[in-house]
């Protein structure tokens, strides 16, 4: 389980990283390596639960040793970007989701801290149920998503990133965003009832006189 909270995932994911990194290295040329993209991860483990002579002489042998030498490669990595205390090596100290803002690149700091959202640590990867990308920032993955109740339809949840607003002045541009990277929901409530229980204003549409 890649859990944000959890070492063992940040080391696998680290580990995941180099593994397919290796296998680029190992598989493509390199006069091609810059035209061919990365070797999906099913092909990579394909590969390695039969290793050829690719491997070397001895496959099984060059399998293990390439098992190994990407598993300390991930490890001097997590050394050298967090430090030596193996107990903040975890998968969400390094995989987070800060949302920029299309006009990014042509804001002021001061801009940018009122447009871009984040980040918060998140767990998961480009290969878990709930999709959130492979590299350091999450920049793919659903943003909103509704689990429907339809034998009660009050029943329902949702979410939607960063907030309901588009306006970077409006308190819903991204209050659901702490709720979102935490992997929750809120309530989508279907009867009038239960609407107005909650309705924070109303508007009144009327057809001209």
């Amino acid at each position: 389980m890649l859990d944000k909270d959890s070492v063992a995932a940040g080391i696998y994911e680290m580990w995941q990283r180099h593994l397919m990194s290796d296998m680029h290295t190992l598989l493509v040329p390199q006069a091609a390596s810059k035209y061919i993209g990365a070797i999906s991860l099913s092909k990579t483990i394909d590969l390695l639960e039969a290793p050829d002579g690719r491997f070397g002489s001895d496959p099984i042998v060059g399998r293990n040793t390439f098992l190994t030498t990407a598993l300390h490669e991930a490890v001097a990595e997590l050394r050298q970007r967090l430090g030596g205390d193996m107990s903040k090596w975890t998968l969400g100290a390094y995989h987070h989701a800060k949302i920029l803002h299309p006009l990014d690149p042509a804001l002021t700091p001061r801009q940018q801290a009122l447009f871009d959202v984040g980040d918060l640590p998140r767990g998961g990867d480009g290969y878990t149920i709930d999709a959130t990308g492979s590299g350091d920032n999450q920049t793919s993955g659903g943003s909103f998503k509704i689990i429907a109740d339809i034998s009660n339809w009050d029943n329902s949840v949702g979410i939607n990133n960063p907030g309901q607003s588009g306006n970077v002045d409006s308190p819903h541009y991204r209050d659901l965003y702490p709720l979102w990277a935490r992997g929750k929901y809120f309530p989508i409530f279907f009867s009038e009832s239960k609407v107005r229980s909650v309705a924070e204003s109303s508007v009144e549409l009327e057809t001209a006189r």
